[in-house]
């Protein structure tokens, strides 16, 4: 029996022989060597790396030994993901394949992040990289280099191994160490602990090693490599959305103020009052040319008065039913007009913004049911309404786009399953390390956009998953990027770089097609606030590098389309209460903006109790 074992073992491995071969047939590798803290000890020790880059669809695979936590792993994933965006390289067009090797157990492994970025980046630029060069930091996903603890061990262990250079995060020159000394006074052991201040660079010219602060990969790269990253250029030509942006805006306008005819008749003075500022404050947006932020206060003074006129009309379970089944049969009408299009890259983004908000709008509806108090199923009621209004009025965009670059539906469905895992990957991976707790879970976070990924996947609604999940990703991003910001002015040079970049790959992006979403979200930036104009820029500039890698492809084509208009039902047949006593309403398009809701910041909860103290 045991002769049988063997003979099926080796069997096993000749037959997995030429798979093996074949999957490296076209590959780059690369060596590079990390430092770690010991486990349980005050002691650094050295990791060896080990990078293949072949051609793939986007896999990410990872070896550790001994085994590590989980993070040793995310930070794999997300060097690759960064590695790739810095070069310009899409990721789907590759394999990854990561082995990590250490002579003791190693403290966690976002420490290497940074490094492995470096080698994933040597592979797919087949760069020579330096030996005596050594660095530690935390890879995040604009390319920045973050903290790290027990650097003085670590500076060591690199020292041992022949280290010249020794890279290490801004700002970390000076390092508190806790030092144990132990004296023997007779038959006792006196142990002191003591807390210093290690000055790195000077401790590293007695240990023979240049220590050097650094910024992001690209610094890195000159000493790593002798090179520098050179990026395409682009040039953000906002005339090109002005007037798409207008027309939204002014359709926008007028629908409120219609709107705004019945709130009055209902509503009390306070009120009235609040929703007046908003409509002012979405006029001072529209003469400052910010369109799509003047199109999303008015959606939100929308939001508020319609729900301010359920509250009013819909008195009674049997009402509140017809209304449920109106707003239900208008989501399923727009899913087919959504459905029944082919898309391009402009038209995805349409489809995409429609399906996300359509999903949305039954998520709402839910809750509207479920609620365990009137006043919440009414609130929750009025937003289901307006998310649907608004998923009409992104499809009634597609007429306007006269030239686009086709794409195939198994691109979408490719885009989505890479997008979903690596939202997965990186919410889980920000989770385990301390990511910013506000971002990654509750209302407008990053979990609640990974689960409507997830929601619209199982759905077949591709074009939206992609988004979701984007928007996912560059929540959990962010709640990592934001631990190295510990002042203003950290948080102000962050928003700078980042809006820099975004102007870049929307420059770059219009190349290919037009791009509205990140267009949109990079003016909503424009208009916020702290980290959430950190937020808006990014998103902005993550979905514009989707646009650009979708259409760099050799394979696509531009050309002329004439997308009709979609005939989308806009209120059934039905003679509601709430139909009668509010004439029109139900044919007013409505529109979101650049994620209205979630423009609040803090939710439609927090946004309903600063308008009701007025």
């Amino acid at each position: 029996m045991k002769v049988k074992n063997i003979l099926s073992f080796f069997l096993i491995l000749i037959l997995l022989a030429p798979y093996a071969n074949a999957q490296f047939a076209n590959y780059t590798e690369k060596q590079i060597k990390a430092v770690a803290v010991v486990s349980g000890e005050n002691k650094g020790a050295t990791i060896d790396i080990s990078v293949i880059v072949t051609p793939g669809t986007g896999r990410v695979f990872v070896s550790v030994s001994p085994f590590t936590e989980i993070d040793m792993q995310g930070s794999a994933q997300l060097a690759a993901l960064t590695a790739c965006d810095l070069t310009g390289n899409d990721f789907l067009k590759h394999d990854f394949f990561y082995t990590i090797e250490a002579k003791s157990t190693i403290v966690g492994g976002p420490s290497a992040g940074a490094v492995m970025t470096i080698a994933t980046i040597a592979a797919l630029e087949n760069l020579t990289l330096r030996k005596d060069v050594y660095m530690t930091g935390m890879i995040y996903p604009d390319g920045s280099i973050g903290p790290v603890g027990g650097i003085k061990y670590k500076l060591e262990a690199a020292a041992e191994n022949g280290a010249k250079i020794f890279l290490i995060p801004k700002g970390q020159r000076y390092e508190k160490v806790l030092e144990t000394e132990k004296a023997q006074k007779g038959p006792f052991i006196i142990v002191n602990t003591e807390t210093k201040t290690v000055d790195l660079v000077k401790y590293g010219q007695s240990l023979g090693v240049k220590v050097v602060e650094i910024e992001n990969i690209t610094e890195a790269l000159k000493y790593y490599a002798g090179v520098e990253l050179k990026h395409e250029e682009g040039k953000l030509e906002t005339e090109k959305y002005a007037d798409l942006m207008k027309i939204l805006a002014e359709r926008m306008k007028k629908d409120a103020m219609d709107l705004y005819k019945e709130f009055e008749k209902v509503a009390d003075s306070e009120t009235k009052k609040s929703i007046d500022e908003r409509l002012k404050k979405g006029e001072e947006y529209y003469s400052e040319g910010y369109y799509y932020s003047s199109t999303s206060t008015y959606f939100t003074a929308k939001i508020l008065m319609r729900e301010e006129i359920y509250r009013s009309r819909i008195k009674d379970d049997s009402s509140f039913s017809v209304e449920e089944k109106v707003i239900r049969d208008e989501i399923e009408s727009t899913k087919r007009v959504a459905e029944s299009y082919e898309m391009g890259l402009a038209s995805f983004q349409i489809v995409g913004a429609a399906q996300e908000r359509l999903a949305k709008a039954e998520n709402y509806l839910e809750k509207a049911t479920t609620a365990s108090n009137w006043d919440d199923a009414i609130v929750n009621l009025a937003l289901a309404k307006e998310r649907v209004e608004s998923a009409k009025v992104w499809m009634s965009l597609l007429p306007e786009i006269k030239e686009d670059t086709q794409m195939n539906p198994d691109e979408i469905k490719r885009r989505a399953d890479f997008y979903l895992s690596m939202a997965e990957s990186l919410f889980v991976y920000a989770g385990e390390i301390g990511g910013v707790q506000s971002l990654l879970y509750g209302d407008s976070s990053a979990d609640e956009s990974l689960k409507l990924a997830e929601e619209l996947y199982n759905n077949g609604y591709y074009a939206g998953t992609v988004f979701a999940a984007i928007d996912s990703m560059v929540k959990s991003a962010i709640s990592i990027e934001v631990l190295a910001i510990n002042s203003d002015k950290d948080l102000n040079e962050k928003i700078n770089t980042s809006k820099s970049s975004v102007e870049n790959a929307i420059g770059i992006a219009e190349k290919y097609t037009i791009p509205m979403l990140p267009y949109a979200y990079y003016e909503f930036g424009e208009t916020s606030d702290g980290v959430w104009k950190l937020y808006y820029y990014k998103l902005s500039e993550r979905i514009a590098k989707t646009l650009v890698a979708i259409g760099g492809k050799e394979s696509v084509e531009l050309v002329e389309v004439n997308y009709r208009h979609p005939e989308m039902k806009i209120t059934p047949e039905v003679p509601t209460i709430v139909e009668r006593q509010i004439e029109k309403i139900f044919s007013l398009p409505g529109f979101e903006g650049a994620a209205a809701v979630t423009a609040l910041l803090a939710g439609t909860a927090i946004l309903r109790r600063v308008w009701r103290k007025g």
